[in-house]
């Protein structure tokens, strides 16, 4: 199973949008995508970005091709440049194409393509990244080829001078790395964070004890433990054991991560936790919210904040859990007004770069970020009420992309005899923060695809009235009466290293 990136939480009633990453304005690597010549699974839609000259006209007979920098639509042959940041230094393209030959070449290994939604558009194929320029790496369309598509994970400074924990990189001759780690004996469980720094991608197999062999397949019955590199590419937390099922494939000593990887090098960190997790760190950002007098010097004292939180730790009281210690933060002011409402995923990873580790010590940065904003309006994915950047997140790092979540506060003080808007701002935050922890959705949508723990209902008809893990936490439609923990889904979040 290919896993949804972000989980997105979603208004009930709006079925067909649970399983799909919304599309947005913004380009994003993951959008599904066809060559006109050769059916492909992914990529990246510029024309819905706005024009950056619509005065210009070009000449035909000079400018840049398709898949060169620009900086406006009169800087490309074709006369439409898809505008940076989104797309790094501009990039040439020609809108409806209908074949190779509509694109703007000049000998270029051009070609058309057709996105799930939006127009067709022509992009610049490669065999490798290194045929690509910067802030581009080499999509895959097919065993041998792909185009130069905009670097999902842009270059990774998570673990700078400060970083507790420490890192070791490994050689991948071949692109293929063997992370050598040795687990301490009478461990509860432990975490390995792998990561490629410059952004390209790693792809788990397996993990062994060197002792008896003892291994987790990441590729087959706990493939769903490569969840973190299908989202993102270049990192994927991996946490030991993530099921009850494991519990007895738990080895001390050496072990070995073997991955394979476009890059020279992987490294990794190491969290071991001697004894299960009973508490959880919350560091809140607060965007575009003082409409309601709400920031982060009033976010303490603020009556409807404070029970929508205690009413998130009665929810993980179910797993023994409770909100430890609690600290609330701003964002600078030209990034509340223009992230204020989020209106993509993008939107998402630009807020969670603003976040910052509340301390350099090993406990200030075991904490996780949530960041409340005014309110999403994807502009395909409406009702989208909250979003995690990973199922698991990587602990420990701030200031990233995927460094936290990202919620919908609309909601927060509102209500009636028939709502409660403060009980569903919390059932939000209890189900994004449960993804953060490593929680899958029970069930999704489409009936066919479901959590990997034993104890969580599936439903297989009937969604949603008549579906058996209805009042779950991770059922995908909000709903204040959706609370319910399982004795398995506690385990999985005791065993994340945020939980301490």
């Amino acid at each position: 199973m290919r896993p949804f990136p972000f989980a997105p939480l979603l208004m009930p009633g709006l079925m067909g949008l649970v399983v799909a990453c919304s599309q947005s304005s913004e380009p994003s690597p993951e959008q599904p995508i066809i060559i006109i010549e050769d059916p492909v699974p992914d990529a990246s839609d510029p024309t819905t970005q706005p024009d950056t000259d619509i005065d210009a006209t070009p000449d035909a007979s000079s400018g840049s091709v398709d898949g060169e920098a620009c900086e406006s639509d009169a800087s490309c042959r074709s006369g439409f440049c898809a505008p940076a940041p989104d797309w790094p230094g501009g990039y040439c393209t020609t809108v409806d194409c209908n074949t190779r030959e509509d694109c703007q070449s000049d000998g270029e290994n051009n070609a058309c393509l057709l996105p799930g939604r939006g127009s067709n558009f022509c992009v610049r194929l490669c065999t490798s990244n290194d045929a690509c320029r910067e802030g581009y790496v080499c999509q895959a369309l097919s065993q041998s080829e792909g185009y130069c598509a905009p670097n999902p994970a842009p270059p990774f400074e998570g673990t700078g001078d400060d970083f507790p924990f420490e890192v070791t990189c490994t050689p991948a001759p071949g692109g293929r790395a063997d992370l050598a780690f040795d687990v301490s004996d009478d461990l509860h469980s432990y975490t390995v964070v792998p990561f490629v720094s410059s952004g390209r991608r790693l792809f788990p197999s397996s993990v062994t004890s060197d002792l008896d062999g003892t291994s987790f397949n990441l590729r087959q019955e706990n493939g769903f433990q490569a969840t973190g590199s299908q989202l993102f590419g270049f990192i994927n937390p991996t946490i030991f054991p993530a099921v009850p099922d494991d519990i007895g494939k738990i080895r001390e000593g050496a072990h070995t991560y073997r991955l394979s990887t476009d890059d020279s090098e992987v490294c990794h960190y190491l969290l071991e936790r001697p004894t299960r997790g009973t508490e959880i760190d919350l560091n809140i950002y607060l965007v575009g919210l003082s409409y309601l007098g709400l920031n982060a010097n009033t976010a303490a004292n603020h009556d409807d904040l404070q029970e929508i939180l205690a009413a998130v730790e009665a929810i993980y009281n179910q797993a023994n859990v409770s909100l430890g210690q609690v600290r609330y933060f701003s964002v600078p002011e030209e990034a509340e007004a223009a992230y204020s409402i989020v209106r993509s995923e993008a939107d998402v990873a630009r807020l969670a770069m603003l976040t910052e580790a509340p301390g350099n010590d090993a406990d200030s940065m075991l904490s996780a970020n949530l960041i409340l904003v005014q309110s999403f309006d994807f502009t395909d994915s409406a009702g989208t009420l909250g979003i995690s950047m990973g199922i698991p997140g990587a602990p420990a790092l701030h200031g990233s992309g995927i460094s936290g979540v990202a919620l919908t506060g609309e909601y927060i003080g509102r209500g009636g005899s028939r709502f409660n808007g403060n009980g569903f701002t919390a059932n939000i935050i209890a189900h994004e923060l449960g993804h953060f922890l490593g929680l899958f959705h029970t069930t999704e949508s489409t009936a066919r695809h479901f959590d990997p723990l034993d104890d969580t209902p599936r439903c297989t008809e009937g969604f949603p009235e008549s579906c058996p893990d209805l009042g779950n936490l991770m059922f995908p439609l909000a709903d204040p009466d959706n609370f319910i923990i399982t004795a398995d889904q506690a385990h999985t979040i005791g065993v994340n290293p945020l939980v301490k």
